[in-house]
């Protein structure tokens, strides 16, 4: 009955629209200016820099994986890992605070010993591939760094085990890549995501300089479907099954609209989630950790409940 409902919700409602794609002719350039590999200005406890080859682009690509105190003192045991993903402008080592937030949640027992394993997604990718542009973080990161994390580390290599996160950019690609492989991940918790390709309300444009208003809509004139987060919850209702889903808006936040239509969405389409919005909060990672971020610990900890170490 629960399957007929969601099979019935997903005719019910209509996907929405999406911007038309111009000519290949008519494409603007783009220019991702990525540094790939960027080591912390400063050493972060228990946290280490390493750099993986990426044969999807050619080159190494960085990242750092934060290590619980139990991953020395348990030598057997197998861990979750959580994939934080950075938001635009960041690379694998701007946002390495959090790691300091799951320490404290561990410590405080808030959430089992995890692996917290940083990418680096590109300061502007959305996590989407541009093979034009040899900027590939959705390939590197799916094909290339989890399996890479799961032989280096002892993780629990399933997706009872695996879980997603981001703020911004990160919020939007954390919820993508869960959607878009389903099979890979348990859990996701995103924040303050803008998660259309483009804003249709016209509420981003106010707070935000020109350049970054011309990088987006040059950007939504290379839109694919399958990067749109709309589509793929509906396209995988039942690989979603099971799935822990949390979204998190603040409302002062420009990313609110995107937010609330994205929880009204899934709760058309029946598909259980978390849905909290802050008040107060604008685009502030900091203030949404304080906030927020011991919800979130508890959601991944209740997905991981069930998985053996």
């Amino acid at each position: 009955m629960k399957l007929m409902r969601r099979r019935l919700a997903a005719l019910l409602f209509a996907l929405p629209a999406l911007p038309a794609l111009p000519a290949q002719a008519q494409k603007p350039t783009l220019e991702f200016q990525i540094v790939w590999v960027n080591p912390p200005a400063e050493p972060v406890e228990r946290v280490t820099h390493h750099t993986m080859a990426s044969a999807s682009m050619g080159h190494d690509v960085g990242y750092n994986v934060y290590l619980p105190k139990a991953y020395e003192a348990e030598p057997q045991r197998r861990f979750p890992v959580v994939y934080w993903l950075h938001g635009a402008g960041g690379n694998e080592s701007s946002s390495l605070k959090i790691a300091k937030e799951y320490d404290r949640a561990i410590e405080q027992g808030v959430l089992p010993p995890v692996i917290v394993v940083f990418p680096n997604g590109g300061r502007r990718s959305d996590y989407r591939d541009w093979p034009a542009q040899n900027v590939m973080p959705e390939t590197m990161i799916i094909r290339e760094l989890i399996p890479l994390i799961d032989r280096e580390y002892r993780t629990i290599a399933s997706r009872e085990g695996r879980g997603a996160e981001g703020m911004s950019m990160g919020g939007n690609g954390s919820l993508k890549l869960a959607f878009k492989y389903p099979e890979m991940f348990i859990s996701v918790v995103a924040y303050a995501g803008s998660y259309r390709p483009l804003p249709t309300h016209g509420y981003l444009y106010p707070t935000i300089g020109a350049e970054q208003k011309a990088w987006i809509e040059k950007i939504a004139q290379w839109y694919a479907p399958d990067d749109d987060v709309f589509r793929l919850s509906a396209a995988n209702l039942e690989r979603l099954e099971g799935m822990k889903i949390r979204v998190v808006s603040g409302s002062e936040d420009v990313a609110l609209p995107d937010g609330e239509e994205l929880h009204a969405y899934l709760q058309r389409l029946a598909i259980p989630h978390e849905y909290e919005m802050l008040l107060g909060v604008p685009h502030n990672q900091n203030m949404y950790y304080e906030r927020a971020g011991f919800h979130g610990f508890e959601h991944h900890a209740r997905a991981f409940r069930g998985v053996q170490p």
